[in-house]
């Protein structure tokens, strides 16, 4: 408590404005977009494969030639078009893990902010600083927002009930969220 209220003090003192909870979803669901369509772009084909009848029916016949179709090895057959495909789902999930905290990561290193952000006008700083965080602060930031993500978004809970509005890992990457300078 008077660690907060001591960096309140420092905020107020500089006159930074922590960013309102509104405008952080905002800049959550406009990254969200931004990266869901970088996504869709570079796995077009997959995502495309995936989801045509005469793709699996390809990739069932790339596998009948050396699977002899009778009936006793039609059950083989659908495993390995089903490990195909878990396969590629498994390799898409590992791409938008790695996307989002190269992104996520990356931005706020260079910018203190990503493109969400960016247009909401708010930007990450750092608490010992206030200004934008090291490269290891900001990808720990992103690897654990990330991670947040997967935890069906728990983390993300403890910045409505912190005073300094700080998710998790906000708290880990010692980061706080506040309104651009004008």
């Amino acid at each position: 408590m008077a660690r907060d209220e001591a960096l309140q003090d420092t905020l107020d003192r500089e006159d930074l404005t922590l960013a309102p909870l509104d405008k952080r979803i905002y800049a959550f669901l406009i990254d969200a977009l931004l990266l869901s369509a970088l996504m869709m772009m570079i796995n077009f084909s997959t995502f495309l494969a995936l989801s045509e009848p005469q793709a699996l029916q390809e990739m069932r016949d790339s596998s009948s030639s050396a699977i002899m179709l009778k009936d006793s090895a039609k059950a083989p057959l659908e495993q390995s078009i089903e490990q195909k495909i878990q396969e590629q789902i498994s390799s898409l999930i590992m791409q938008i893990f790695l996307l989002e905290i190269m992104y996520q990561g990356l931005f706020t290193f260079w910018y203190g902010a990503s493109l969400g952000k960016i247009l909401c006008k708010i930007q990450v700083v750092s608490i010992d600083l206030l200004d934008s965080p090291s490269f290891l602060a900001s990808f720990l930031r992103a690897a654990l927002r990330t991670l947040s993500q997967a935890v069906y978004y728990i983390p993300f809970i403890f910045a409505f009930s912190d005073v300094l509005k700080r998710t998790l890992y906000d708290r880990a990457a010692r980061t706080i969220v506040i309104m651009q300078k004008r």
